[in-house]
């Protein structure tokens, strides 16, 4: 089993499993859709072949994987719920370091709010979003 391989669970809607597994070959395997990227040079330097690639913690069983070039001047975040409900990602948790960056949409779905000085990515179940940070 891989290291992205759900492990077998209880308790989810009946075809959850079959519907993870295709949305994590769409997720994880491939680069966001660059047309209409605020920067789409900024997103394609982090999928550059000699791109460094790293899986980074998050809360309530979201998956987040950091894609950046290798100068590390460029980066691309991409959040996947691996569950059948929705969950909310405080963004500034995921990568602190980048917390005071602009985010930008590059691809998936999402909405956003923000609570005082925190901002939250809401994901739908089995939902992913691909984001791109700018100082």
């Amino acid at each position: 089993m891989s290291p992205l391989s759900p492990a077998p669970t209880t308790g989810h809607a009946e075809g959850a499993l079959p519907d993870l597994l295709a949305s994590l070959q769409t997720t994880l395997h491939r680069s966001p859709d660059l047309t209409g990227c605020l920067a789409a040079s900024q997103v394609a330097a982090a999928f550059a072949e000699d791109s460094v690639v790293r899986p980074l913690p998050a809360a309530d069983g979201v998956w987040a994987v950091l894609r950046e070039s290798a100068d590390r001047s460029r980066a691309v975040l991409c959040l996947h719920n691996p569950s059948a409900d929705p969950v909310r990602v405080r963004l500034g948790a995921v990568l602190p370091g980048r917390a005071a960056d602009k985010l930008h949409f590059a691809g998936g779905a999402m909405h956003t709010t923000q609570e005082g000085e925190e901002h939250y990515a809401h994901l739908d179940a089995f939902g992913h979003v691909w984001l791109t940070y700018t100082p």
